[in-house]
């Protein structure tokens, strides 16, 4: 084996164990919520917590590459979700109950402070999103004033943690959407029973953004 071919196989063995790495603090984050310590994550994920230390030097650098991953893969099933049969909208929503690997509690959130990255790809969502309401506009599949905010609000509430198996829960999850697009069409025929205005991205931004006082405390 040649030095370069050694070279390559301990990157690929670095990306393997990262990967490991993620998605154990992603579960027990899940699990135990953003208190658990990085011990826990370390056990979770069978290393040694200095292992976790020398790839993230603090939970909150941890927590950031969580968010940008949670981020990447909302926008690739919002990007396909645009084209194909029926309700774009619909479809994005089954698609992120079965095919995102934890709720949305990692893509945003007041636990740590944002970057310039996740700036960037919150703005990409954003697009991405605009695009699936559009669709579904022109279809009179939403109801006029339908936002990308409204819509991720729903993806928030209709995905919570439950205390059940995997499929269980997405069984739920998926019943529950079932229940919010029946709503959605409600809306359609009966916007004279629709109070208020629909959310601003500015204001879901908001909602999710860090707490300063609270970070200061935890740093």
């Amino acid at each position: 084996m040649t030095g370069e071919e050694r070279l390559r196989g301990r990157e690929r063995e670095a990306r393997d164990n990262d990967r490991i790495l993620l998605q154990a603090a992603r579960e027990v984050f899940v699990q135990r919520g953003w208190q658990a310590p990085m011990s826990a994550i370390a056990e979770h994920a069978g290393i040694g917590i200095a292992s976790i230390y020398r790839r993230y030097p603090s939970k909150e650098e941890l927590v950031l590459q969580l968010r940008i991953m949670a981020l990447g893969d909302v926008i690739r099933i919002a990007s396909e979700s645009l084209d194909g049969p029926g309700s774009s909208v619909a479809r994005f929503l089954r698609r992120h109950i079965r095919e995102a690997a934890t709720p949305l509690m990692i893509t945003f959130g007041r636990h740590v402070r944002t970057s310039p990255e996740i700036d960037g790809l919150a703005e990409e969502l954003r697009t991405a999103l605009d695009a699936l309401i559009a669709r579904d506009l022109a279809a009179g599949s939403v109801p006029q004033g339908y936002t990308a905010a409204d819509l991720m609000l729903a993806v928030t509430h209709l995905r919570p943690n439950l205390p059940a198996t995997r499929e269980r829960t997405t069984e739920i999850h998926l019943r529950h959407v079932d229940y919010y697009l029946l709503g959605l069409a409600g809306a359609i025929a009966h916007p004279e029973l629709v109070s208020g205005t629909g959310a601003t991205w500015d204001e879901w931004l908001a909602f999710n953004a860090v707490d300063e006082d609270a970070a200061a405390a935890r740093a």
